[in-house]
């Protein structure tokens, strides 16, 4: 590939990386929620009974912020917290009924995007669509593991 269509290919993986951002964020915006706490949300919902240190470690964010992410969807009613039965010095997370509802509805907002995003091709246009995506992410993945060894 030359340098000009490098280029064009590079900026046009950036304005659709930007448009799903965008997109994502207005969605949220509209169930009242920001991108932290739907990813939050999402973590719960997948595992309930979970703690804010584990919500910690998978979003690789400080023990305060995770804290601070857990009461504010808490205040919202989207998730509560009982003692753990594990540890009684942690308590449980797990979504509520809220929760679950805003889940669904986030859900449906993805699979709208996704659809809109392979919209016009085909079934094997899409299968290899998500091949290299997934190719091109390990690979720039990779890279970056490297730097940091």
């Amino acid at each position: 590939m030359n340098y000009e269509d490098a280029h064009q290919l590079g900026r046009l993986i950036l304005k659709l990386a930007n448009m799903l951002i965008k997109n994502r964020n207005r969605h949220l915006e509209a169930i009242g929620l920001t991108t932290s706490q739907a990813d939050s949300l999402q973590y719960f919902l997948a595992n309930p009974e979970s703690t804010v240190t584990e919500l910690k470690d998978y979003l690789e964010i400080t023990h305060q912020t995770a804290r601070g992410l857990v009461q504010r969807i808490e205040e919202k009613g989207l998730v509560s917290l009982t003692p753990s039965v594990v540890d009684g010095r942690c308590r449980s997370i797990s979504p509520t009924e809220n929760g679950k509802d805003l889940g669904v509805k986030m859900a449906h907002n993805r699979e709208m995007t996704v659809l809109r995003l392979l919209s016009g091709m085909t079934e094997e246009e899409q299968e290899t669509f998500y091949r290299l995506l997934k190719m091109a992410y390990e690979n720039i993945k990779n890279e970056e593991k490297e730097m940091l060894s």
